[in-house]
């Protein structure tokens, strides 16, 4: 049974799935872009900022259920919604790339190593959205991104110390706090 975390919002399991809905084109099309590009101008941090502040604000919807928990979709249900309507296969990320990123020298071996990484990055995010117990934030969802995208077609599955954990205890050198984390922390910082 888990209790209300600081920060979540209560709203009804219809209304998580609709937003999930509304979100998904921008966060599968803007994450297939920045793990086929990194963080390589203004307009790639500002992408990864929009698209991390879409996926963190999903994972503080929470609804209630009869014994008076609350509850979130699960993983898989959260992958669903967000990427398999797109990016389900190589396929479909190497559109993206071809159609959308105006990328028509684009090989096949590309998308397939960032379909790879998508769905690495998949399984870290839909995770944390999925946690009810912990609330994962801006930076940290960047800084997974950008660990995915610097480890280009490297990585294994996560693997977790325990199901509330938000963070892969097999990834070497993984600081969450560090790098585009870091960043995003001081500017968001000095905004508000």
């Amino acid at each position: 049974m888990y209790a209300l975390h600081d920060g979540q919002i209560i709203t009804s399991r219809k209304s998580i799935v609709a937003f999930a809905m509304d979100i998904d084109t921008s966060v599968t099309y803007n994450t297939v872009y920045l793990l086929s590009h990194g963080l390589d101008s203004q307009d790639s941090y500002l992408r990864l900022y929009a698209t991390c502040s879409r996926v963190y604000y999903l994972s503080r919807l929470v609804y209630r259920v009869q014994n008076g928990s609350y509850k979130k979709l699960d993983e898989k249900e959260y992958r669903r919604i967000l990427f398999e309507g797109h990016a389900e296969n190589c396929q479909e990320v190497y559109s993206i790339m071809v159609n959308h990123y105006v990328e028509k020298n684009t090989s096949m071996t590309l998308a397939e190593k960032v379909f790879g990484d998508l769905q690495i990055l998949e399984s870290l995010w839909c995770r944390a959205i999925a946690c009810v117990g912990e609330q994962i934030y801006i930076p940290e969802l960047a800084y997974e991104l950008d660990y995915v995208f610097r480890n280009f077609g490297e990585l294994s599955k996560p693997e977790y110390e325990s199901n509330l954990s938000l963070f892969p205890k097999n990834y070497e050198n993984f600081n969450y706090t560090e790098g585009i984390a870091d960043y995003f922390e001081k500017v968001m910082e000095s905004i508000f």
